[in-house]
């Protein structure tokens, strides 16, 4: 099993980062106006002169969201860091666990080069071996 590209693993980071900043640093654009903006009502007096009536205010309504805060944010990419190092780690494990023995010198050696010695003896005498027992089997 090939070892997890470290591409992909800075994008997931990347995109976590991403998500994790500060809904203020987001939301500054023109469309800051949905659920995580910041919406303010100023108010208008108006006034009658026709009658003698109080004049009439509007109620100044400012709204804040309730939303997360920075250290959220922060102890939310953690948390999702902390989660994608224990599933490469276990996936590494577990692909080192179930690998051959001789694997790693497999993937080391080139195309067309030359097996080592003992490898070459190794396989040499299991086929003499299996030549001595078709030889006495017929």
């Amino acid at each position: 099993m090939r070892p997890v590209p470290s591409r992909k693993l800075l994008g997931a980071l990347l995109i976590s980062a991403t998500l994790a900043l500060p809904s203020t640093a987001v939301a500054s654009g023109p469309l800051s106006t949905g659920l995580s903006g910041t919406s303010t009502v100023t108010s208008t007096s108006a006034t009658q002169t026709a009658t003698t009536a109080a004049p009439v205010t509007l109620p100044t309504t400012t709204t804040s969201g309730g939303g997360l805060t920075t250290l959220d944010y922060v102890l939310i990419a953690l948390v999702v860091v902390i989660l994608f190092a224990t599933i490469v780690y276990y996936v590494r494990r577990d692909a080192h666990l179930n690998a051959p023995r001789h694997a790693a010198r497999d993937l080391d050696r080139g195309r067309g080069t030359v097996t080592p010695q003992a490898e070459r003896v190794k396989r040499n005498r299991a086929r003499a071996k299996a030549a001595r027992r078709a030889r006495r089997r017929s």
